[in-house]
């Protein structure tokens, strides 16, 4: 079973992979694979990328495995010849022995071990995003949001949409009440966990003031 996923897709949800965390199962992207759909996503237990990508085959028993780190980098690295526009890997899967060989887009090919752990249930927090939670005593809860996890979201949504320049796509990150912030376009889903904050104080009303000039000097006699 061959599995095609675009080169710039792959990295664009690699943004969200952990780096050096003991959660192991986490240092990688999931492909899961039933010829009528291919769905990759990472996540570091803050936030969470994942690109949908729809077939036309035939449905089959769903394929699962973790690309590990290094192999995700190193696909997302190398070029292809000039003139391809839209860089392809092509994966294939053993369940025996735990194989993948990536095809990649300069002709070369690599194999690695798929990581042998269980990858959280992302389903869970896509769907937990539809049920709005409120703070218990009805008191109004700040959202704050890592604002590299943002950053990261705009940056993996730009590559997914070929943004070029320096501005990134004007699609701003959604606020779910107290559950995760929403970034949804197409096929791209980024989702960033909130820290919990207390809310800012109203500023000072002088600020919104003219500033006086001063008094003028009175002449003395």
């Amino acid at each position: 079973m061959e599995i095609e996923i675009r080169q710039k897709d792959l990295k664009a949800v690699a943004l969200a992979m952990a780096v050096k965390d003991l959660r192991y199962y986490l240092q990688g992207v999931l492909v899961e694979y039933n010829r009528a759909q291919t769905r990759i996503v990472a996540t570091d237990g803050h936030r969470m990328h994942m690109i949908q990508t729809e077939g036309s085959g035939m449905v089959c028993q769903p394929v699962s495995f973790i690309m590990p780190a290094d192999l995700v980098k190193h696909c997302i690295k190398v070029k292809g010849p000039r003139g391809i526009v839209d860089p392809i890997i092509t994966l294939s899967y053993e369940s025996v022995g735990g194989k993948i060989e990536a095809r990649l887009p300069d002709g070369s090919s690599i194999v690695a071990s798929a990581i042998d752990g269980k990858f959280p249930d992302y389903g869970r927090i896509v769907r937990d995003v539809y049920a709005l939670k409120t703070d218990n005593d009805g008191e109004p809860v700040a959202q704050v949001f890592n604002q590299s996890y943002v950053s990261d979201a705009a940056e993996a949504l730009a590559i997914y949409l070929e943004h070029k320049g320096s501005t990134p796509p004007a699609i701003g990150l959604r606020p779910r009440g107290t559950s995760c912030g929403v970034l949804a376009c197409n096929e791209f889903l980024a989702m960033v966990m909130p820290m919990r904050g207390e809310l800012s104080p109203l500023p000072n009303p002088s600020f919104g003031e003219p500033m006086q000039a001063p008094e003028p000097l009175q002449a003395v006699a």
